[in-house]
């Protein structure tokens, strides 16, 4: 058990607005004073990358612990720092055969930004330079007109540093120290405290993303959760496959939400509520009781924070009751050129194939959000849906024999290469779970698709002269050709029963 702990600030804060937590942990008892440190690091440096802050944080705390474990609350990007520093350890540690401990033995993250912020490209405009230069007092002298270029690309919804970390590094690979089969040393427990509310008032009114449904007015809720499912959807030839990546990390990380608090106030033990029965102040006491670091433990705060979040949800208003799904998605090719330029779409399909119009308007107005796309990497996005009425949803597809068909467009430029439209089944009510085959829709995680297409070239690009044999392989399209309009197309005008290709 750990008997020292970190506290790591969020993005343009400081160790300043945290001495209010520790405070409080040590009048409760939690820690000595002597053993709270606060961390410190420029997230408003143009040059400054996670690796830059992983690097130093590891080198800081070899020479501050000497490798002795601590304790870790990190508040939103905080938990981005820490989680970059672990993976960064966990390899490190690998390649040099050092066998070495985790650092961190518990890790509690109050509204972390894991799967970032809608508010990151605000930052990066000339607006939020000027307010971070002359209208934050974190910010360092030299960063004049600075914002953090690097962080606020990393922290941007669907960024390629968030999908790094997560499928190559902590969640979905051997080298998660968020993991079970670990040696006991070798084990970090990670607890996530969402905030349930979003801000309000002129804040709201000046910032329309303060106020969105699903968010605590700067983090979405479906991406502060570390119960993440990853899987690649490939549509090379063959027809479309699903492989879902085996799960490293811990079943059950324990998650919760919490009525009367955003993104700001979670971290306030001022703000009213924060030491009650269901209040974030109490839960993070208990977490960090002696007690917590056992494998059977840590199973029943995972049941305790599901029932927390439950009746949390039944204090918020009926419209924050809402609850989110979050799909990343990467597209790429077969012969692993990114695709930057593609559409994605979802639509209700008959069994014949056609699809069923007035259910597919239903799910547009029930369940789909906006598509938000990387701004330095196009073929990276994130697709939120709204997944408070699934039961219904999933009644009416029984009852008119329908299913949900995910499409993916790609688009390229060269007159001689294209991709076929990517059709695939993304939910059959008519067909039973495989084993061990997770559920596609499950609100309040992410959900991370690698989306493979298959490239095609024309026999003008490419072709082999000779005798053709009797089984020869069909070649690609040519341009000019037709093909019958399906899906959305096929609402969108359904007397024209064919569309130009290339």
């Amino acid at each position: 058990m750990a008997t020292k702990l970190l506290i790591v600030h969020g993005y343009s804060d400081g160790s300043t607005s945290f001495t209010a937590l520790g405070d409080f942990l040590v009048n409760a008892g939690a820690y000595r004073r002597e053993d709270v440190f606060y961390l410190n690091y420029s997230s408003m440096d143009d040059e400054a990358t996670f690796r830059d802050f992983a690097d130093k944080l590891d080198a800081d705390y070899r020479a501050r612990f000497a490798g002795e474990r601590i304790d870790v609350i990190c508040h939103s990007t905080g938990s981005l720092v820490v989680r970059a520093w672990l993976a960064m350890h966990a390899v490190r540690s690998l390649q040099r055969a050092l066998d070495e401990d985790c650092p961190v033995d518990r890790l509690v993250c109050l509204a972390p930004a894991n799967f970032g912020s809608d508010l990151a490209k605000m930052g990066q405009s000339f607006l939020g330079k000027f307010r971070s230069t002359f209208f934050n007092q974190n910010s360092h002298r030299g960063d004049t007109l600075e914002s953090g270029k690097n962080v606020l690309h990393g922290l941007e919804p669907a960024s390629p540093f968030q999908w790094e970390l997560s499928f190559e590094y902590d969640l979905h690979t051997r080298h998660t120290y968020f993991c079970a089969d670990r040696p006991d040393a070798q084990r970090c427990y990670p607890f996530v405290l969402a905030a349930g509310e979003a801000y309000g008032g002129v804040e709201a009114k000046v910032v329309k993303q303060r106020g969105w449904l699903g968010t605590d007015g700067t983090v979405r809720i479906a991406g502060t959760s570390l119960n993440t499912r990853a899987c690649s959807l490939d549509f090379r030839q063959g027809g479309p496959k699903l492989l879902w990546w085996n799960d490293c990390k811990f079943p059950n990380i324990p998650f919760a939400v919490f009525a009367g608090f955003n993104h700001g106030s979670i971290v306030n033990p001022a703000t009213p509520g924060f030491a009650e029965p269901l209040g974030p102040g109490t839960q993070i006491l208990e977490v960090l009781k002696p007690t917590t670091t056992t494998l059977d433990a840590y199973s029943q705060h995972a049941a305790r924070f599901d029932q927390l979040s439950e009746l949390n949800y039944a204090r918020l208003p009926v419209e924050r009751q809402a609850r989110f799904q979050q799909f990343f998605f990467r597209v790429r090719d077969d012969v692993n050129q990114v695709v930057e330029d593609y559409y994605i779409d979802f639509h209700i399909a008959r069994r014949d194939g056609t699809p069923h119009e007035e259910l597919t308007l239903q799910f547009d107005d029930d369940f789909q959000h906006e598509v938000t796309v990387h701004s330095t990497t196009p073929s990276h996005r994130v697709f939120m849906m709204n997944c408070s009425r699934l039961d219904e949803f999933y009644r009416r597809l029984l009852e008119t024999d329908t299913y949900l068909v995910l499409e993916v467009t790609g688009v390229i430029a060269l007159p001689d290469v294209r991709y076929e439209t990517s059709r695939f089944v993304a939910f059959d009510p008519a067909v039973a779970l495989k084993p061990g085959e997770p559920a596609l829709l499950v609100p309040n995680t992410t959900t991370l698709v690698d989306v493979v297409l298959n490239r095609m070239q024309t026999d003008r690009l490419l072709t082999i002269s000779g005798v053709v044999p009797e089984r020869a392989a069909p070649t690609a399209v040519a341009p000019g050709t037709t093909r019958e309009r399906t899906g959305r197309a096929a609402l969108v005008r359904p007397d024209d029963n064919a569309i130009v290709v290339g």
